[in-house]
């Protein structure tokens, strides 16, 4: 075997088993995958947004490549008129509130992000890397359930733009699973990157134009110039016999802080009390949030994890909020809401420091096991990837649990005196739900695992060498093997 891949798409994972199959390396697979996504998952990750790499090696240092969206608003007023509007979102049993507009804008980083990436750390031309993505923009691709089911979420965003709107749904209604999905502009983009190895001042000359503030942004060409890609050590969380690899940043330390006290106790011995030590462990994760914030969102977020055969193990998380309701023009590109995302601004909207770079939940996360990386994993779902990446870590690394079933375990999240909880796959709901009754005075029952607990995408080596992929059902997960 070459490797194995696990995301959140079909064609996104068979995007890096074409290039596994190339000869590429882990990071080559997981460039390749993460430039699908924004055909395959276009309002889960793109161009406009932001995310986060692991990267373990063999024979290299461990690193975390941070590409997740700084302030703007260098060398610049605010807007005047600032473009910034509330759109409630209905969710069936719940409906949100969330702020898009072109004030909603942070600066994107995704692209400069993996073209770092595959510079520091592929071994295959960027052109062959990007190759699927392109053919695949310009031949289209079939929208996945899943995906029709986050458009008929997020139409009320989208319908603010006719160009959004004539991109996405040319016939004028959420498209439906199954309807292609091409994206012309974007394989524009992404052919000429892949040619010139830099990011095209095509995409450059779209933000300014589009988001800055004679457009209701805040976004500026001092912003562009000093705004980067940051690579430095990923931090460590030790789990027994192996070492876990994360984001140095607070959604990494919240894992760890998870994982930590999960691993300091042996398993409880029936599901309510393991339920109430997992639900305690992740409300002690949210106590220790910092800048992080507190709001529940859905968590538009995707997740790529890659293991090859010569040792090497990548896992990378993309996100593009909500989206803004906006393209990137010429791009084909959506731009991201950052600004608008309450979970991001604790302080308030608009309040933090031009230059600064937004805090994330976002956790890539690669596990060593005899100092070897065997595991990679990460997930969407907004503050629920602490809890999510958490509990999967510890029933792979500490409980020895099968990979299907470590992935597909009942998921608790906890913050302050509320929990959630699937109940699909408990011997006794009734006990766990007692059980959290007692110590939490708002608990919410989900009856079957569900979107709203993440997709946790975990691929794995063996003792044995054997390579495993899986995908996550919550989020229409797929893995591959080649």
């Amino acid at each position: 075997m070459r490797g194995v891949v696990a995301a959140g798409n079909a064609h996104t994972a068979q995007a890096a088993a074409e290039i596994l199959r190339a000869g590429g390396n882990a990071v080559d697979a997981a460039v390749a995958a993460a430039a699908m996504s924004w055909i395959a998952e276009p309002l889960l990750a793109s161009p406009g947004g932001a995310g986060m790499m692991t990267v373990a090696l063999s024979g290299r240092p461990p690193a975390t490549v941070d590409f997740f969206s700084t302030v703007p608003g260098r060398g610049a007023a605010a807007p005047t008129s600032r473009d910034f509007a509330a759109v409630e979102v209905d969710f069936g049993a719940a409906s949100q509130v969330f702020h898009v507009g072109r004030g909603s804008a942070a600066v994107p980083l995704a692209l400069p992000g993996l073209v770092e990436s595959a510079r520091r750390f592929g071994t295959l031309p960027l052109s062959d890397v990007l190759r699927p993505a392109v053919t695949t923009a310009r031949a289209g691709v079939p929208l996945s359930a899943g995906g029709a089911h986050v458009f008929g979420l997020l139409w009320p965003i989208l319908v603010r733009d006719p160009d959004t709107v004539a991109l996405f749904a040319p016939r004028g209604r959420p498209p439906a699973a199954g309807e292609p999905l091409r994206n012309e502009p974007l394989a524009d983009l992404l052919e000429e990157l892949g040619r010139t190895g830099v990011v095209p001042e095509s995409l450059r000359a779209g933000i300014l134009a589009g988001f800055g503030p004679e457009r209701g942004g805040s976004i500026t060409a001092a912003d562009l110039d000093t705004a980067g890609v940051s690579v430095g050590e990923p931090r460590r969380i030790r789990l027994g016999d192996w070492e876990a690899l994360t984001s140095p940043r607070v959604g990494g330390r919240l894992v760890a802080l998870i994982c930590e006290e999960l691993a300091a106790c042996a398993r409880a011995p029936t599901d309510a009390a393991e339920v109430l030590r997992m639900a305690r462990a992740s409300a002690t994760g949210h106590r220790h949030r910092g800048a992080a914030g507190n709001a529940v969102t859905p968590g538009s977020t995707t997740h790529i994890s890659v293991v090859d055969s010569v040792g090497g193990a990548v896992a990378v998380t993309l996100t593009n909020g909500e989206g803004c309701g906006h393209l990137i023009p010429g791009t084909g590109a959506q731009m991201n809401n950052f600004l608008g995302e309450e979970d991001l601004s604790p302080g308030g909207f608009h309040a933090h420091t031009p230059g600064a770079r937004l805090p994330t939940m976002i956790a890539p996360t690669v596990a060593l096991h005899g100092g070897k990386p065997v595991l990679a994993c990460g997930s969407g779902g907004s503050n629920r990837i602490r809890s999510s990446v958490a509990q999967v870590l510890y029933r792979v690394a500490c409980l020895g649990q099968p990979l299907d079933e470590a992935v597909h375990a009942p998921r608790v999240h906890a913050e302050d005196d509320a929990v959630w909880l699937e109940l699909e796959g408990l011997d006794d709901p009734d006990a766990c739900l007692r059980a959290l009754a007692d110590e939490f005075s708002r608990v919410y029952p989900f009856n079957t695992v569900d979107f709203f607990f993440g997709g946790v995408h975990t691929v794995l080596r063996g003792d044995d060498g054997h390579l495993q992929g899986q995908g996550d059902r919550r989020r229409g997960g797929q893995a591959v093997e080649v």
